[in-house]
């Protein structure tokens, strides 16, 4: 018949079918089961699942009720139950016990015996203190050989008397040296996996302590029992830090954490110290652990082995240890572990350590990149500024110069006119009076004189005529006025600073600009709000202040002219609003309104922007109010602010103090005496 194995669910997704064995045949073959077990180890079937397949298997071939697998710990000090068929699961008590106090187990590990027969009914034989099945009569335990040392025991329990055959136990030893080689082999192979995997993480720029934490988990899956660690070199303050410890008690590593570099600072101190291993077998009565000693024995700590790890110039860069909570030798594979991490350490964090110098210089050269872009962009920005000024200035001095020759080229005849009106006037008296007393004295007048003075109109003609001269008379005091106007505008001899009437300012621009005030399709004029509050003179640019004026006005009367379907279709009439105040006694507020469309938010961030124009080519710069805002800003220490919205109207804030920084620093200085 079929032996079908009655495993754990681990057994049973690591191996569906053994092979099948006669179960009915009294010559049954030990050696198919050894076989089949062979060729399951050598499958690269992970431990855990071969240790329950052997003892299913065990249990089946031999007819007995228990079997039972313990896996010799790290510190060689203790037995850790890693498998068993019939018994208590793995979690409950009797998990481990301890080799120090168990004679007969001793001489199992000291390889003076191999073999242990056990009658128990509830007895303990030859001081073999292994808890026994509660109901078994007879055991067998067998040694699980190492290359130095043995790496564990293979029990089996009947629950009846029985007396075990050189054949059995020739079975066993068989299984046992199997496990023996799938230990070994697994040992290798897993320090190759661990080494692997770390690298592989290294290579992928995984954080360093995340890398630290997986070295020590996947190497305490080696060293069952022991505690596996990392500490840091902190080279500022020559201290150790934590770096990874995920088994070892938190408030044990909190304690350890800031550990001094130096002789008798306990294993990794002095390691670190040193430069070499150092093996505390006894941390009771090991010297180097004096003043720590209390401490590492509370937390159940009485071994540590240290190996520093340090960098291609020989710089210790932290310490890997391994602890147990039982004094204990290190053995060739716990120096080939500690060997191997120190390896990886190293590995990992120079190239941390690599990986964090190149990211600091990229941020660093990405933040000299980004200071030298921004320098020359603000080069650039000040170049196009310059260059908006050159332009504007160029453009300003040439209306300027022009609107001066032009004025003074008007004055001379204006003057002429006006000058010789006076005398024109008095002429014209004297020949209307001449015609006064002529008629007086002549009453009849001949045909000739009669029809010419019909043809003439005389009597409009001396009625018109002072009223002519007088309209002369007002033409030319307007003519005298502008040029005036035109005159304070351009303001060619006053590039300094000057205290003025800023009222005057405003009414020359608004002068200039009169003749734009006026609106096509019988729509009535642009009007103009004065709402001046009592201003004292300012101390100001003056001929580039009246630029802010003109410009500013300029835009708004622009602005109105745009919206001419708006007007056509309201009894709104289009405005400009200017108001002046005084602000805290110290400042001056000049507003300028317009009850135009306004704007959208997206075209008033840029306004001020040098060359953002709104208007089609050819009809704007987008000079104009980059200019005014540097001339308010800049020149005066002023603000220039917008308030405006889609639908809405739109207002510019003009502020400058009423005494200039300049003029004030002028004043205060004390006249020499």
């Amino acid at each position: 018949m079929n032996l079908n194995l009655q495993a754990s669910s681990k057994t049973t997704q690591s191996n569906n079918n053994w092979q099948n064995f006669d179960n009915s045949s009294m010559n049954f073959s030990y050696q198919a089961a050894v076989n089949a077990l062979g060729q399951k180890a050598l499958s690269g079937l992970e431990l855990s699942y071969l240790f329950q397949d052997t003892v299913a298997l065990v249990a089946q071939i031999l007819n007995v009720k228990y079997s039972r697998i313990w896996q010799l710990l790290s510190d060689s000090n203790a037995f850790r139950k890693v498998a068993s068929i019939g018994d208590k699961p793995l979690e409950t008590d009797y998990a481990e016990i301890n080799v120090t106090t168990n004679q007969q187990v001793q001489k199992l590990l000291d390889n003076t015996q191999s073999i242990t027969n056990c009658n128990t009914p509830y007895c303990q034989i030859d001081d073999l203190t292994i808890p026994f099945p509660p109901d078994s009569v007879t055991g067998l335990t067998v040694l699980i050989p190492g290359v130095i040392k043995p790496l564990g025991l293979l029990e089996v329990y009947a629950a009846e008397a029985r007396n075990f055959s050189p054949d059995d136990v020739h079975f066993l030893q068989s299984v046992t040296h199997i496990l023996a080689t799938a230990i070994e082999r697994k040992r290798s192979e897993a320090l190759v996996y661990t080494q692997s995997q770390v690298l592989e993480q290294v290579a992928f720029g995984v954080n360093l302590y995340e890398i630290f934490n997986n070295l020590c988990v996947l190497l305490e899956q080696q060293l069952p029992g022991a505690y596996c660690s990392i500490l840091v070199v902190d080279r500022d303050n020559q201290r150790l830090r934590g770096g990874a410890a995920p088994t070892l008690p938190q408030e044990y590593v909190k304690g350890v954490d800031g550990l001094m570099i130096g002789e008798c600072c306990g294993s990794c101190g002095t390691a670190a110290y040193r430069g070499d291993s150092v093996f505390a077998t006894d941390i009771a009565t090991d010297p180097l652990w004096a003043d720590f000693r209390d401490f590492a024995l509370s937390y159940n700590i009485r071994a540590c082995w240290s190996s520093p790890f340090s960098s291609q110039t020989g710089e210790v860069l932290g310490t890997f240890a391994i602890s147990h909570k039982f004094p204990c030798h290190p053995t060739l594979h716990h120096l080939e572990i500690l060997k191997t991490a120190t390896h990886i350490a190293s590995i990992a964090t120079e190239t941390y350590r690599a990986a964090a110098a190149l990211l600091k210089a990229n941020n660093e050269l990405e933040q000299k990149v980004a200071e030298r872009t921004f320098e020359l962009r603000k080069t650039l920005l000040d170049l196009q500024n310059t260059q908006a000024q050159l332009v504007h200035s160029e453009k300003m001095s040439s209306l300027g110069q022009m609107v001066a020759g032009v004025a003074h080229e008007i004055n001379n005849p204006v003057s002429f006119i006006a000058g010789n009106l006076r005398y024109a006037n008095q002429y014209i008296d004297d020949l209307l009076d001449l015609i006064t007393v002529y008629q007086g004295q002549y009453p009849q007048l001949n045909p000739t004189i009669a029809a010419k003075i019909k043809s003439i109109e005389l009597e409009y003609l001396c009625e018109d005529l002072p009223k002519l001269m007088a309209s002369m008379k007002v033409g030319s005091e307007r003519i005298t006025d502008i040029v005036l106007g035109l005159r304070n505008f351009s303001r060619l001899d006053e590039a300094k600073f000057k205290s003025v009437d800023i009222h005057e300012g405003i009414d020359n621009t608004l002068m200039i600009l009169n003749h734009q005030l006026t609106l096509t399709n019988k729509l009535p004029d642009i009007q103009i709000v004065k709402e001046y509050g009592q201003l004292p003179k300012v101390s100001c640019y003056v001929n580039q202040l009246n630029q802010v004026f003109m410009n500013i006005l300029n835009n708004a009367i622009y602005a109105l002219k745009e919206n001419m379907q708006y007007w056509q279709s309201t009894t709104n009439i289009p405005t400009i609003q200017i108001k002046t105040l005084v602000v805290d006694n110290e400042r001056i507020s000049i507003r300028i309104k317009d009850n135009g469309p306004g704007m959208k938010s997206e075209i008033k961030e840029q306004i001020f922007n040098p060359f953002f124009t709104t208007k089609p080519v050819g009809q704007g710069t987008g000079l104009g109010l980059s200019i005014s805002h540097q001339i308010v800003v800049e020149k005066h220490q002023g603000k220039l602010s917008c308030i405006s919205a889609l639908g809405k109207e739109t207002e510019f804030q003009i502020e400058i103090p009423i005494q200039s920084f300049k003029e004030s620093a002028i004043t205060s200085i004390d006249p020499l005496p």
